[in-house]
């Protein structure tokens, strides 16, 4: 393809998510020359490894807290409407930790309770935020929409911390504060003018608990979404090392030289820019799974080499090298944890991505923040690094799987049963839905085998049990059941059901021998307690 064709792509010729991205690039500034200022002020009020890495996991925990329900949320609100909520809190977090820093208020346990909550802030802004930049552009340039907001995270993470460390030695840390608070206005007056039309839904919006626990359900019986969490936790566990003891190591080679601290800092951004605007597009042909292997490999070298030398250019280059390789990695893992599901539950599996992600890092601070504490830097930067080369091991059985070749629209096959009962009086029930097929006997193994994926599609699009039958007196008779917990709940699998579903069902039916095709039949849960109950009161009257 031409450098004309390519450009003639690209999502910033949307002029709405043009403007989203530069004020989201406004705030990746404003958020990365928070984390210098904090940095600064954090090894200034308590040089202790322990309290150091406690500020990563201020951030982290709120994430790993907040992720699934702010995914669940993001699936039933108006997302517009929580964004705008999420930026408004967090400028006016932001704006409060700066008034305090700027009077002498601000003590190490006050810095990480804001940073919590501005991590909180974060939580509930990023599935949102996800969402929304592939909704402002069509569907087949949206893995280059987020490709161009992780770009932009990496540029504020290489040009943020030098303008961090600049407004730090003008002014002091709660300059930054405010400027961060300021970083949000952008957004806020986007969302403002922004306004997306409603869609009009036939099904009534699920409820918060049983969104999650209709996405949870979706990600245990998905092989390659477990294998996602596996990898993620295997990573971060020991990868957080380096991101969590940045601040105290960069602090140790600058001393008291806040410029040089956000130079030091700032070169894990531009190596994060430069891959992601030079690497990653040339290396998209390489399978997921090499670029993860080969990135973390790297990543391990790069800690190994800082936990030995001290050198200020060693140092940068090291740091330099895992900001190159770590977008390698989460990009890859992001394209994953979007490409791989269904549209409908997309959000909440990226929520928990992100959860375990970012919860891989709030234990590895915790437990890096010790080990330093004890035994000092060095020693756990390098016993992170052979970590990280044994956390491959999880590769040999779970391994990443993108599925691009894998249409996951909905095929909206599923016909509609003529309901001859009056539904709302049994909106409470649970549903029974059988399917009985006709099978050669000497195909039974075949057909066994296949229904075993179809019950992974039953489960994980809504079905709370599964069960195939084999009739004892009958050998060719099968009789598949699977139970769903409300009419609605049962109407919404109809929606969720994929083109990629339809072929594996299809598969499974051409076992079935019988004249017609294989008889289907809903049945719904009576609620006799509450028949009882009025046909008392009836008795009463």
């Amino acid at each position: 393809m031409s450098s004309t064709n390519s450009a003639s792509e690209s999502p910033l010729k949307n002029a709405l998510y043009r403007f989203l991205w530069v004020t989201m690039f406004a705030s990746d500034i404003g958020v990365a020359m928070q984390s210098v200022g904090s940095g600064w002020l954090i090894t200034s009020l308590s040089p202790s490894p322990f309290i150091v890495a406690l500020l990563q996991m201020a951030t982290s925990l709120s994430i790993f807290l907040l992720a699934l329900p702010a995914g669940a949320l993001a699936d039933i609100v108006d997302r517009r409407k929580l964004f705008l909520g999420t930026q408004y809190f967090s400028l006016a977090v932001a704006a409060i930790l700066s008034i305090l820093t700027f009077g002498g208020f601000t003590t190490s346990s006050i810095l990480l309770v804001f940073t919590f909550l501005l991590g909180l802030g974060n939580a509930m802004s990023l599935p949102v935020n996800i969402v929304i930049q592939t909704e402002l552009v069509p569907k087949k340039k949206a893995l280059a929409a987020m490709t161009l907001f992780s770009v932009a995270i990496y540029i504020g993470l290489a040009v943020g911390p030098l303008l961090g460390g600049l407004v730090v030695a003008a002014a002091g840390p709660w300059a930054v504060f405010m400027l961060n608070a300021l970083s949000f206005v952008g957004i806020i007056v986007f969302l403002h003018r922004w306004h997306k039309s409603s869609e009009r839904k036939l099904l009534p919006p699920e409820q918060v608990i049983g969104a999650i626990r209709t996405g949870l359900r979706y990600m245990h019986h998905s092989l390659h979404v477990r294998a996602l969490f596996v990898r993620d936790f295997a990573l971060t566990i020991c990868g957080s090392a380096l991101v969590s003891l940045l601040p105290l190591l960069a602090r140790n080679v600058a001393g008291s030289n806040s410029i040089l601290f956000g130079i030091l800092i700032g070169a894990f951004g531009i190596g994060g820019m430069i891959s992601g605007l030079v690497i990653v597009p040339r290396i998209k042909k390489t399978s997921i799974e090499k670029r993860v292997t080969s990135a973390t490999i790297l990543y391990a070298v790069a800690m190994a080499v800082l936990s030995f030398q001290h050198d200020i250019i060693i140092v940068f280059v090291g740091i330099f090298a895992v900001g190159t390789v770590l977008i390698i990695i989460t990009s890859s893992l992001n394209f994953v944890a979007y490409n791989s599901v269904a549209s409908w539950v997309r959000t909440r599996v990226v929520s928990v991505h992100q959860m375990i992600y970012w919860g891989g890092v709030a234990i590895g601070s915790i437990v890096w923040g010790i080990v330093a504490e004890i035994w000092g830097i060095p020693t756990a930067l390098l016993a992170a690094s052979i970590g990280l080369v044994i956390g491959l091991v999880t590769s040999t059985r779970y391994k990443l799987k993108p599925h691009t070749d894998v249409d996951m629209t909905p095929s909206m096959h599923w016909s509609m049963p003529r309901v001859m009962i009056d539904i709302d009086d049994h909106e409470e029930g649970s549903v029974l839905v059988e399917i009985e097929f006709q099978i050669d006997p000497a195909r039974s193994d075949e057909f066994e085998s296949a229904m075993n994926n179809v019950r992974s599609i039953r489960l994980r699009d809504g079905a709370i049990n599964w069960v195939l039958f084999h009739d004892i007196e009958n050998p060719s008779r099968y009789l598949e059941m699977f139970t769903s917990e409300s009419w609605t709940e049962h109407l919404r699998q109809h929606e969720r059901i994929t083109k990629a579903d339809l072929a594996t069902e299809q598969h499974a039916i051409s076992f079935h021998i019988g004249k017609d095709p294989p008889r289907i039949s809903h049945l719904i849960g009576e609620n006799t307690s509450k028949q009882n109950h009025k046909t008392k009161k009836e008795d009463k009257v």
